[in-house]
Protein backbone atom coordinates (compact mmCIF):
# COMPACT_ATOMS: atom_id res chain seq x y z
CA UNK A 1 0.00 0.00 0.00
CA UNK A 2 2.83 2.40 0.83
CA UNK A 3 4.28 2.09 -2.69
CA UNK A 4 0.89 2.64 -4.33
CA UNK A 5 0.23 5.70 -2.18
CA UNK A 6 3.68 7.07 -3.01
CA UNK A 7 3.11 6.69 -6.76
CA UNK A 8 -0.38 8.18 -6.46
CA UNK A 9 1.09 11.16 -4.62
CA UNK A 10 3.74 11.60 -7.33
CA UNK A 11 1.10 11.86 -10.07
CA UNK A 12 -1.09 14.15 -7.98
CA UNK A 13 1.88 16.51 -7.46
CA UNK A 14 2.61 16.48 -11.21
CA UNK A 15 -1.02 17.32 -11.94
CA UNK A 16 -1.55 20.05 -9.40
CA UNK A 17 1.75 21.85 -9.92
CA UNK A 18 2.60 20.99 -13.53
CA UNK A 19 -0.32 22.88 -15.07
CA UNK A 20 1.91 25.69 -16.49
CA UNK A 21 2.76 23.18 -19.25
CA UNK A 22 -0.71 23.81 -20.68
CA UNK A 23 0.20 27.42 -21.49
CA UNK A 24 2.79 26.42 -24.11
CA UNK A 25 0.58 24.78 -26.73
CA UNK A 26 -2.38 22.50 -27.25
CA UNK A 27 0.03 19.58 -27.61
CA UNK A 28 1.41 20.27 -24.14
CA UNK A 29 -2.15 20.39 -22.85
CA UNK A 30 -2.79 16.95 -24.32
CA UNK A 31 0.43 15.64 -22.75
CA UNK A 32 -0.54 17.12 -19.37
CA UNK A 33 -3.88 15.32 -19.49
CA UNK A 34 -1.98 12.03 -19.67
CA UNK A 35 -0.85 12.56 -16.06
CA UNK A 36 -4.47 12.02 -15.09
CA UNK A 37 -4.13 8.48 -16.40
CA UNK A 38 -1.49 7.82 -13.75
CA UNK A 39 -3.66 9.30 -11.02
CA UNK A 40 -6.64 7.21 -12.11
CA UNK A 41 -4.61 3.99 -12.38
CA UNK A 42 -2.96 4.26 -8.97
CA UNK A 43 -6.14 5.65 -7.43
CA UNK A 44 -7.97 2.50 -8.50
CA UNK A 45 -5.07 0.40 -7.18
CA UNK A 46 -5.31 2.08 -3.77
CA UNK A 47 -9.06 1.43 -3.62
CA UNK A 48 -8.53 -2.20 -4.64
CA UNK A 49 -5.73 -2.55 -2.07
CA UNK A 50 -8.20 -1.64 0.67
CA UNK A 51 -10.39 -4.57 -0.38
CA UNK A 52 -13.14 -2.21 -1.49
CA UNK A 53 -15.30 -2.43 -4.60
CA UNK A 54 -13.54 -0.34 -7.21
CA UNK A 55 -16.21 -0.53 -9.94
CA UNK A 56 -17.59 3.03 -9.39
CA UNK A 57 -14.08 4.47 -9.36
CA UNK A 58 -13.14 2.59 -12.53
CA UNK A 59 -16.32 3.62 -14.35
CA UNK A 60 -15.81 7.30 -13.52
CA UNK A 61 -12.14 6.99 -14.47
CA UNK A 62 -13.08 5.56 -17.87
CA UNK A 63 -15.62 8.34 -18.38
CA UNK A 64 -12.93 10.89 -17.66
CA UNK A 65 -10.54 9.16 -20.08
CA UNK A 66 -13.16 9.47 -22.81
CA UNK A 67 -13.88 13.13 -22.14
CA UNK A 68 -10.17 13.91 -21.79
CA UNK A 69 -9.47 12.35 -25.19
CA UNK A 70 -12.35 14.32 -26.69
CA UNK A 71 -11.07 17.53 -25.11
CA UNK A 72 -7.50 16.83 -26.28
CA UNK A 73 -8.78 16.59 -29.86
CA UNK A 74 -11.25 19.50 -29.57
CA UNK A 75 -9.98 21.86 -26.88
CA UNK A 76 -12.57 24.52 -27.70
CA UNK A 77 -15.53 22.20 -27.13
CA UNK A 78 -17.58 23.35 -24.14
CA UNK A 79 -19.31 19.97 -23.82
CA UNK A 80 -15.99 18.10 -23.71
CA UNK A 81 -14.61 20.58 -21.19
CA UNK A 82 -17.68 20.31 -18.94
CA UNK A 83 -17.73 16.51 -19.16
CA UNK A 84 -14.04 16.34 -18.31
CA UNK A 85 -14.51 18.59 -15.27
CA UNK A 86 -17.55 16.67 -14.01
CA UNK A 87 -15.91 13.26 -14.39
CA UNK A 88 -12.55 14.19 -12.87
CA UNK A 89 -14.28 16.05 -10.02
CA UNK A 90 -16.39 12.97 -9.27
CA UNK A 91 -13.31 10.73 -9.42
CA UNK A 92 -11.43 13.00 -7.02
CA UNK A 93 -14.38 13.01 -4.61
CA UNK A 94 -14.56 9.19 -4.63
CA UNK A 95 -10.81 8.99 -4.07
CA UNK A 96 -10.97 11.48 -1.19
CA UNK A 97 -13.66 9.38 0.52
CA UNK A 98 -11.60 6.19 0.15
CA UNK A 99 -8.39 7.79 1.39
CA UNK A 100 -10.15 9.41 4.34
CA UNK A 101 -11.49 5.98 5.23
CA UNK A 102 -7.94 4.64 5.13
CA UNK A 103 -6.67 7.43 7.39
CA UNK A 104 -9.45 7.34 9.98
CA UNK A 105 -10.71 3.75 10.04
CA UNK A 106 -7.49 1.76 9.92
CA UNK A 107 -6.43 1.16 13.52
CA UNK A 108 -2.88 -0.10 13.02
CA UNK A 109 -1.54 1.58 9.89
CA UNK A 110 2.10 2.34 9.38
CA UNK A 111 3.04 5.93 10.00
CA UNK A 112 4.43 6.54 6.49
CA UNK A 113 1.30 5.17 4.80
CA UNK A 114 -0.94 7.40 6.90
CA UNK A 115 1.14 10.47 6.09
CA UNK A 116 1.15 9.68 2.36
CA UNK A 117 -2.62 9.16 2.36
CA UNK A 118 -3.21 12.40 4.28
CA UNK A 119 -1.01 14.43 1.91
CA UNK A 120 -2.79 12.88 -1.08
CA UNK A 121 -6.17 13.89 0.36
CA UNK A 122 -5.02 17.47 0.98
CA UNK A 123 -3.69 17.91 -2.55
CA UNK A 124 -6.67 16.19 -4.17
CA UNK A 125 -8.99 18.45 -2.16
CA UNK A 126 -7.37 21.42 -3.87
CA UNK A 127 -7.91 19.82 -7.26
CA UNK A 128 -11.52 18.96 -6.44
CA UNK A 129 -12.37 22.52 -5.47
CA UNK A 130 -10.62 23.75 -8.63
CA UNK A 131 -13.00 21.65 -10.74
CA UNK A 132 -16.03 23.01 -8.87
CA UNK A 133 -14.78 26.60 -9.29
CA UNK A 134 -14.34 25.89 -13.01
CA UNK A 135 -17.87 24.50 -13.32
CA UNK A 136 -19.32 27.55 -11.57
CA UNK A 137 -17.48 29.86 -13.96
CA UNK A 138 -18.56 27.74 -16.92
CA UNK A 139 -22.22 27.85 -15.85
CA UNK A 140 -22.16 31.54 -14.92
CA UNK A 141 -19.32 33.42 -16.65
CA UNK A 142 -18.06 36.33 -14.58
CA UNK A 143 -18.44 34.53 -11.24
CA UNK A 144 -14.71 35.14 -10.74
CA UNK A 145 -12.62 38.15 -11.67
CA UNK A 146 -8.99 38.12 -12.79
CA UNK A 147 -7.66 41.39 -14.26
CA UNK A 148 -4.82 39.56 -16.04
CA UNK A 149 -7.04 37.02 -17.81
CA UNK A 150 -10.25 37.77 -19.66
CA UNK A 151 -11.13 34.06 -19.81
CA UNK A 152 -10.96 31.96 -16.65
CA UNK A 153 -9.91 28.35 -17.23
CA UNK A 154 -9.16 25.32 -15.08
CA UNK A 155 -5.46 26.17 -14.88
CA UNK A 156 -6.12 29.47 -13.11
CA UNK A 157 -8.50 27.79 -10.69
CA UNK A 158 -5.87 25.24 -9.62
CA UNK A 159 -3.70 28.15 -8.49
CA UNK A 160 -6.65 29.96 -6.91
CA UNK A 161 -7.81 26.83 -5.09
CA UNK A 162 -4.51 26.25 -3.28
CA UNK A 163 -4.09 29.93 -2.46
CA UNK A 164 -7.58 29.89 -0.95
CA UNK A 165 -7.10 26.62 0.94
CA UNK A 166 -3.80 27.85 2.40
CA UNK A 167 -5.48 31.19 3.32
CA UNK A 168 -2.75 33.16 1.52
CA UNK A 169 -5.22 35.57 -0.07
CA UNK A 170 -3.02 37.15 -2.75
CA UNK A 171 -6.08 38.77 -4.29
CA UNK A 172 -5.40 38.43 -8.04
CA UNK A 173 -8.46 36.24 -8.57
CA UNK A 174 -11.58 37.31 -6.73
CA UNK A 175 -14.91 35.50 -6.27
CA UNK A 176 -17.65 37.88 -7.38
CA UNK A 177 -20.85 35.83 -7.50
CA UNK A 178 -22.50 34.73 -4.22
CA UNK A 179 -22.01 31.00 -4.85
CA UNK A 180 -18.39 31.56 -5.79
CA UNK A 181 -17.79 33.40 -2.53
CA UNK A 182 -19.60 30.73 -0.53
CA UNK A 183 -17.51 27.96 -2.08
CA UNK A 184 -14.27 29.88 -1.48
CA UNK A 185 -15.21 30.28 2.18
CA UNK A 186 -16.08 26.59 2.41
CA UNK A 187 -12.71 25.57 0.98
CA UNK A 188 -10.87 27.72 3.52
CA UNK A 189 -12.80 26.13 6.40
CA UNK A 190 -12.37 22.59 5.04
CA UNK A 191 -8.64 23.04 4.50
CA UNK A 192 -8.08 24.41 8.00
CA UNK A 193 -10.19 21.73 9.69
CA UNK A 194 -8.55 18.97 7.66
CA UNK A 195 -5.06 19.92 8.80
CA UNK A 196 -6.17 20.16 12.44
CA UNK A 197 -8.04 16.85 12.45
CA UNK A 198 -5.36 14.92 10.55
CA UNK A 199 -2.59 16.13 12.86
CA UNK A 200 -4.70 14.99 15.83
CA UNK A 201 -5.23 11.61 14.13
CA UNK A 202 -1.51 11.13 13.45
CA UNK A 203 -0.63 12.07 17.03
CA UNK A 204 -3.26 9.63 18.30
CA UNK A 205 -1.86 6.79 16.18
CA UNK A 206 1.68 7.53 17.32
CA UNK A 207 0.58 7.62 20.97
CA UNK A 208 -1.34 4.34 20.68
CA UNK A 209 1.67 2.63 19.12
CA UNK A 210 4.14 4.12 21.59
CA UNK A 211 2.16 3.21 24.73
CA UNK A 212 2.62 -0.62 24.49
CA UNK A 213 6.34 -0.18 23.88
CA UNK A 214 6.65 2.05 26.93
CA UNK A 215 4.73 -0.48 29.06
CA UNK A 216 7.02 -3.27 27.89
CA UNK A 217 10.07 -1.19 28.78
CA UNK A 218 8.62 -0.42 32.21
CA UNK A 219 7.84 -4.09 32.89
CA UNK A 220 11.38 -5.12 31.99
CA UNK A 221 12.77 -2.46 34.34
Amino acid sequence: MERKLGLLLAFVVLLQFGYPLTHYSEWWTAAYLMFYGGMIFFGVQVVRGRGRACTPTMVVGLLFAGFALWFALAQHSTVAYAGMLLSVGTFMLLLIVELMGYVFRRSSSGGVSLILAAVCVYLILGGFFATVFSLIELAAPGSFSDPQNTEMRFQQFIYYSYVTMATLGYGEILPVAPWARALASLETVVGTLFLTIVVARLVGVWASQAAPAERDDASRD
